[in-house]
């Protein structure tokens, strides 16, 4: 070989060695890759050999290139939502919070600490974020939950598939920094919706057994003594489930073992079922599953053998307070009534996964004037800020993001996101 050639050659493969290597840290970095999708962000994580503080530091260097702003972002959030005092309360409360999660997640946290500029120094509305910061963002929801959803679901005979088609809505805040988080992890593979900083919890995942989970509050609000248990952050904790267990049933006897801050429900499914875990906190610490024939409350009606539906309310018979229905619910029964009528050979109709997001999206059209949210009881309202539409058989996933503050749009628009597990 010409000595030209041999030197031409080697200069080749050791850029592509430097390249490779300023890409990913070094080879126990991992990969981490970052795409804009219209309303919202890719992001897929490969671990490789890499350690939960590599990954979410080099996680954060990459984040940075993208959105540089982000930083100042949200901690004006964090300033735009409490005062001074609320801060420093808040903190307080989350330090109690701090000791139980788990150490993987903390490692992730200070890595993505590492590249922001506030360190330890907690200091309201300063531009930067500290560590506890990155830990508020990611556990508020146990400090000041508030939040609306609802989940429905069709399974067996229901779905045209045979198999459980699932459809989540997410009633919140509005943000522009929604992001689907797709984390190779070896057995611990999951895939979490939710936030570009809000990223190490989950309150709407599945891992990669087809076990989805999703967190709705019920008929609570945060009266925790955080002095006087362990409390356990929920949704690290259904993170920390869908890693560890891979069957609905494990994830679901995990939740019910912890110790938290406030009622709620996680609404679990798999690609047979789904169930309905009821965290009853407030009722002697009742906590059950229901599901699509489970006995309910009085003047509660459900009718449905193979359709599973969640609103904000327990409905189990030893958690029902009475005090009527939520209108949702009343037009969750309505719509899957009308699409799962006989026809006229007397057969039961079958819900396709088109006909499930034509329910998940219902409003109260009226006259045309109508928006979402302008009715009592629209399924897809004005607090709307995310859609999923879940296959657990195939992980076939597809989602709506509302974009930001803006109006509500009367037709969301969906995109399939491709999932692919090692």
């Amino acid at each position: 070989m010409p000595l030209f050639l041999f030197f031409t050659i080697t200069m080749m493969l050791l850029t592509n060695v430097f390249h490779s290597q300023a890409d990913t840290g070094d080879k126990r970095a991992g990969t981490v890759s970052i795409n804009q999708n219209g309303s919202f962000t890719e992001v897929t994580m490969d671990f490789r050999d890499a350690t939960h503080k590599e990954m979410w530091s080099l996680y954060t260097q990459k984040l940075l290139k993208v959105f540089p702003n982000i930083e100042a972002d949200y901690d004006a959030l964090i300033a735009r939502g409490m005062d001074r005092k609320t801060y420093r309360n808040r903190l307080k409360k989350l330090q109690y919070l701090k000791p139980q999660v788990p150490r993987e997640y903390r490692d992730e946290i200070e890595g993505m600490a590492s590249n922001f500029s506030g360190g330890t120094d907690n200091i309201w509305g300063d531009g930067k974020l500290s560590v506890d910061e990155l830990y508020y963002i990611n556990l508020y929801i146990d400090i000041i939950m508030t939040r609306r959803c609802s989940v429905i679901s069709v399974f067996g005979p229901a779905s045209v598939t045979g198999k459980n088609m699932v459809a989540r809505l997410a009633d919140w805040y509005p943000r522009t920094d929604n992001a689907v988080f797709t984390i190779k992890n070896g057995e611990k593979s999951i895939v979490n919706i939710g936030r570009l900083l809000r990223c190490i919890t989950a309150g709407t995942a599945f891992n990669d057994e087809g076990v989805f989970a999703a967190l709705l509050a019920a008929e609570t609000s945060v009266s925790a003594d955080f002095e006087s248990k362990a409390y356990s952050s929920v949704m690290i904790d259904i993170r920390y489930a869908l890693e560890n267990f891979s069957t609905l049933q494990g994830v679901a006897k995990y939740l019910s073992s912890r110790e938290y801050t406030f009622s709620h429900q996680v609404f679990l499914a798999d690609s047979k079922t789904s169930k309905v875990l009821e965290n009853n906190l407030n009722n002697g610490g009742i906590r059950a599953l229901r599901g699509a024939n489970s006995k309910l409350g009085e003047n509660i009606d459900w009718g449905f053998d193979n359709a599973v539906a969640a609103v904000n309310t327990f409905f189990l018979e030893e958690h029902c307070r009475g005090g009527g229905v939520d209108p949702r619910w009343t037009n969750i029964r309505h719509e899957l009534a009308d699409k799962l009528r006989k026809s006229e050979h007397g057969e039961v109709e079958k819900i396709t996964l088109n006909e499930l997001k034509e329910i998940a999206t219902f409003y109260n059209r009226g006259e045309g004037d109508n928006y979402p949210g302008s009715s009592i009881g629209d399924i897809y309202n004005s607090m709307t800020q995310h859609i999923v539409l879940f296959e657990p058989g195939t992980f076939h996933l597809k989602v709506f993001f509302r974009n930001g503050s803006a109006s509500p749009v009367r037709n969301p628009s969906f995109t399939t996101v491709p999932i692919t597990f090692p």
